[in-house]
């Protein structure tokens, strides 16, 4: 907990600070680099070297390797979402540099944050299936908080809502998988056809607006899905013994 407030700290006061006179967060992430997401990152890295924590956090190949299988869904969601973004119209220039820079700097940062350290501690303390809830709601309590910075309420609570949903698939993946590695990857992509979709007016539109939402929604019964299959194993595995 004391790693995860101070992460926020330092990822929200940046945002905030770095804002100016940008309106949208999603601006800010196609302007330029956000250097305070890479000092959260560092300080993140910092933790886990210093305490030797590689392995536990994720950061390893999969248990086995078969099981990547498992990430044929939230892929297919991917690719699709990103070929829409690019029928769109992909940003240009620096922006496009930008953007893909800052979200793969998100990604990893937040999937070490959550489906790492704090998935780590919660599932230490409370175990497996209350760390999934406790990981995922923090996850869109955070979220929540990052549109609070340019005061809009209402974009706040439906990108925590969301964020909940996302944050469930994933730690399931991260239960199956037993890495964040390629979370790490889905989490990058994700984030980067989401905010070129709002950066480039996408969102404007009932197919831009809804094809997120569908796949959010689509992804949050996969990984219940998920979730019932890793709860049955480990059942069956109790009963073996």
């Amino acid at each position: 907990m004391v790693v995860l407030i101070i992460w926020i700290v330092i990822t929200l006061l940046g945002e905030w600070l770095q804002l100016g006179a940008t309106t949208s967060l999603d601006r800010l992430v196609s302007d330029g680099i956000v250097y305070t997401l890479l000092l959260a990152l560092l300080f993140l890295v910092s933790v886990v070297a210093y305490f030797k924590w590689w392995t536990w956090v994720g950061l390893r190949v999969p248990d086995r390797w078969g099981d990547l299988r498992l990430l044929w869904l939230p892929l297919l969601a991917v690719i699709l979402l990103i070929m829409f973004v690019e029928a769109s119209g992909l940003p240009e220039g620096e922006s496009l540099w930008f953007m893909l820079i800052n979200t793969l700097v998100i990604g990893c940062s937040e999937e070490l944050m959550f489906n790492g350290i704090l998935f780590l501690g919660a599932s230490i303390k409370f175990g497996w299936r209350r760390a999934v809830w406790i990981t995922a709601l923090t996850y869109g309590l955070t979220q929540g908080l990052n549109e609070l910075i340019t005061g809009d309420i209402r974009a706040a609570f439906l990108q925590a809502g969301l964020a909940v949903l996302f944050g469930v698939w994933m730690v399931a993946l991260r239960l199956r998988l037993n890495t964040i590695i390629p979370l790490i990857i889905l989490h990058w992509l994700w984030d980067f056809g989401v905010v070129s979709l709002r950066v480039q007016g996408g969102v404007t539109t009932i197919m831009g607006a809804g094809l997120p939402i569908l796949f959010a929604v689509l992804l949050f019964l996969y990984g219940f899905w998920l979730l019932e299959g890793y709860h049955a194993s480990m059942s069956k595995n109790l009963s073996a013994r």
